[in-house]
């Protein structure tokens, strides 16, 4: 069954630019990533996003520093430690466990919903800015390139989307 799946997937991506020349159109393939990130306007939105939770993260990262240093000195104190001192010792790093764990989520949720807000107006203008493109020069697909297994370097529009971005407003 999953064989069938993938022939088909593989079929369809392969007819896309059969369809295309049929059409009479260019194809053409993009990096959306780096189109955008190498954009004026993405790098300063990375720049922000980064700017904001880097202290967040740090902080963190240096909880999760103390964490394994108390792990370790629970470990290897542990056959010297009293029964009773070795459950509490145990249940206060499991608290500050759980204390690290619920701010890993926690940073990661508004991270997720901080890049969504930053950067979906601009994923939704550069999808304009393609459109345009691709209407202005003619293109009947412009393809993901992380979607494509393999496509002539003369295909890739990365750049010329890059800098009708950094044009638009």
């Amino acid at each position: 069954m999953g064989g069938i799946l993938r022939a088909f997937i593989v079929l369809s991506i392969l007819m896309v630019p059969v369809a295309a020349q049929a059409s009479g159109g260019k194809i053409g393939v993009v990096n959306l990533d780096a189109a955008l990130g190498n954009s004026s306007a993405g790098k300063s939105a990375f720049s922000q996003l980064k700017s904001r939770f880097e202290p967040r993260e740090k902080a963190l990262a240096s909880q999760g520093e103390s964490l394994k240093r108390m792990q370790e000195d629970l470990q290897k104190a542990g056959v010297a430690l009293s029964k009773d001192a070795r459950q509490s010792k145990a249940a206060e790093f499991e608290g500050k466990a759980r204390q690290y764990f619920e701010a890993q989520k926690q940073l990661q949720q508004d991270e997720q919903q901080a890049q969504k807000s930053v950067l979906q107006p601009l994923l939704d203008r550069l999808q304009r800015v393609l459109r345009t493109y691709a209407d202005k020069n003619g293109y009947a697909v412009i393809m993901e390139s992380r979607s494509v297994p393999y496509f002539d370097p003369k295909l890739d529009v990365t750049s010329a989307i890059q800098q009708e971005f950094d044009k638009s407003r």
